[in-house]
Formats: C-alpha cells, sequence, structure tokens
C-alpha cells in the first residue's frame, strides 16, 4: 500500500481511524479476539479458494481453445 507522508492531508485522519480501531480491539476480551480472528481467517482462506477456482477455469479455457488451434 502507500505510505503517506506525515505532512500528507488526510494522514491525520488515518491516524484517528487507527487509534479508534486499537482502543477497540484493547477493549475486547479474548473470545471476542479469537472469533474476529477466525472471521478473518475464514475471509481469507474463501478468498483463496475463490483465486484458486478462477486460475482452474483460466488453464480449462486455454486447454480448451489449445484443442480448438490444434484441430
Amino acid at each position: 500500500m502507500h505510505e503517506r507522508e506525515e505532512g500528507t492531508p488526510g494522514m491525520e485522519h488515518a491516524k484517528k481511524g487507527w487509534i479508534m480501531k486499537k482502543m477497540l480491539w484493547e477493549q475486547l476480551d479474548d473470545e471476542a479476539k479469537k472469533q474476529f480472528a477466525l472471521r478473518k481467517l475464514d475471509q481469507l482462506i474463501m478468498k483463496k479458494e475463490f483465486k484458486v477456482k478462477l486460475v482452474e477455469h483460466k488453464i480449462e479455457t486455454l486447454r480448451m481453445m489449445k484443442k480448438w488451434v490444434e484441430r
């Protein structure tokens, strides 16, 4: 991601958002943190599975194109 310089407009807003998220995170109990981490991992797994299916589809399409050209 792009890092902003200290004087960049909007930097203060980004810092405030990060500080707010950190404060909220610190208020959560261990079970809530665990559930949040599990949801994030599930999202990451689903994203990777989607990418795998997309690549498999592209490979199959290329194989079909190869067969079509060979004819």
